[in-house]
């Protein structure tokens, strides 16, 4: 079978086995920060010379210490499923997760911070938690804090934020909390957000908040590395709010904030966020929310380099999927946007940065995955072997330092109506069935692209090329008989 997962550990550090808080001895493994952040736009990061309206002068600095990959794809067109990918380096279908509704990762499948966590690291989450859709409506679960998916539950000891696809960024007290929210997609969740155990009041923004609590982190004393995952919701829908600053510095009026006395959220939803190109300024009003997106990011660099810890700390920046035509998000010439499987879909910014070991100013063309954060993590903590473990993603080091021919022999993507697979500069994506459904415009069909010659996929030469699709899809029929393996 061409396809096999990379078996691996459950870790340990030589560095900390040898090194405890009695001991003199200086643990100089990393710290590492993992940005994510919600439905950006492929060119909506101005180191990828992309949309030249969008100016990201802060996150083009992790590009510039670091690394930029032109070919960088999350495992799923939508965020509940591409967030599972992440955080345990796996194919999510493993479990069953292949578009929303999907199920969470059990207690067997170890997450990057479960892991780290055994390693002495100090594991933090700050933002968006959205790995299924059990914890999207408080009000109809009985204690949130039983569940796997809550941060405190798969190895984070501290964690601010809220567990849902879409929140509120200014509506966040108790006051605030509507608990009639209709069982429906479209719905926002309001109220307080969680602060490791508790519900805690917030003034503010929550990308500030968020920002704020990641530098409060960064300058907390404490002996041990720290694993971050800072997850912002920015620039996920509601992109009509954003603080006055920035609406100001992009010309743009402010939306009256919605009031449950006057209409029901979803009416004013379709009024303001379902808007599409009908909202001549909705581009700027995401513009808005990604200088504050930026500025914040600025703020926590800021905050790495005034405590001394910026040389040694590993950082990734990936957008969780492609960026969103809902909200105005550029994808550059990339053919497609969120929820389907175009490259518009999947392919995402993806940059990496550790002053101490990986040298400035590279760009990397190879295809690489989210999935290879959680082993480039551990590669980083320094571990050896002891139980088996495993999981898909690879080494982004063995990529950097040796330059292999081939990295990912092929990269699979399946949402249950159609799948996709890339294999060096060939993608086949087959949909079985028309689905038109809001943003979503997708016929059924056989598609077959060069992506080195068409990268907008726009020239389908599936009718040329017969063998290579029999080729790609028995490489797909592998793979999904080898997930589907107990």
């Amino acid at each position: 079978m061409f396809f096999k997962p990379i078996k691996i550990a459950v870790l340990l550090s030589l560095t900390f086995m040898a090194c405890s808080e009695k001991m003199t001895v200086k643990d100089d493994r990393p710290n590492i920060l993992l940005i994510i952040t919600d439905d950006q736009g492929y060119a909506d990061y101005s180191a990828y010379n992309g949309a030249p309206d969008a100016i990201t002068p802060h996150m083009d600095q992790i590009a510039q210490k670091g690394i930029r990959f032109t070919d960088g794809y999350a495992t799923a067109p939508v965020c509940n499923a591409s967030r599972q990918g992440i955080i345990t380096g796996a194919y999510q279908e493993r479990w069953g997760t292949y578009y929303y509704g999907g199920k969470i990762f059990s207690e067997s499948q170890y997450t990057i911070p479960e892991l780290l966590g055994k390693q002495g690291y100090r594991c933090v989450k700050i933002g968006k938690t959205h790995y299924a859709d059990i914890l999207d409506n408080n009000a109809k679960i009985q204690n949130p804090l039983e569940y796997r998916e809550f941060p405190l539950n798969h190895g984070y000891e501290e964690f601010l934020g809220f567990c849902a696809h879409r929140h509120d960024y200014f509506k966040l007290k108790a006051s605030d909390d509507w608990v009639e929210n209709p069982d429906d997609d479209r719905m926002s969740q309001f109220g307080p957000l969680w602060r490791n155990k508790e519900k805690e009041d917030f003034n503010g923004y929550t990308t500030d908040i968020f920002g704020d609590e990641a530098v409060r982190q960064i300058e907390k004393k404490d002996n041990r590395p720290f694993f971050m995952e800072l997850s912002f919701n920015a620039v996920h829908h509601p992109i009509y709010q954003a603080p006055d600053k920035y609406l100001k510095q992009f010309g743009v009026e402010k939306f009256p904030e919605w009031n449950p006395e006057e209409e029901s959220f979803l009416d004013y939803h379709a009024r303001t966020c379902w808007r599409m190109e009908e909202d001549p300024d909705g581009r700027k009003r995401y513009l808005a929310n990604l200088a504050c997106l930026d500025d914040n990011i600025g703020k926590v660099l800021q905050a790495l380099d005034r405590t001394g810890k910026l040389e040694n700390t590993l950082i990734f920046f990936i957008s969780d999927n492609g960026g969103s035509q809902n909200t105005y998000a550029d994808n550059g010439a990339l053919n497609g946007h969120k929820y389907i499987l175009r490259e518009g879909g999947i392919r995402t910014p993806f940059t990496m940065s550790w002053p101490k070991r990986i040298k400035s100013n590279q760009v990397i063309n190879t295809p690489v995955s989210h999935m290879d954060i959680m082993p480039t993590c551990l590669a980083a903590a320094g571990s050896i072997a002891t139980d088996s473990l495993m999981f898909d993603g690879k080494n982004l080091f063995d990529l950097t330092e040796s330059k292999p021919q081939v990295f990912h022999e092929t990269l699979v993507w399946d949402t249950g109506n159609e799948w996709a697979l890339r294999k060096g500069d060939w993608k086949l994506h087959v949909v079985k069935k028309d689905n038109h459904f809001r943003s979503i415009h997708l016929d059924k069909g056989t598609y077959l692209y060069n992506l080195k010659n068409d990268l907008g996929e726009t020239t389908n030469l599936a009718g040329e090329h017969p063998e290579k699709i029999k080729e790609l899809t028995a490489n797909y029929q592998d793979w999904k008989e080898e997930i589907s393996q107990k």
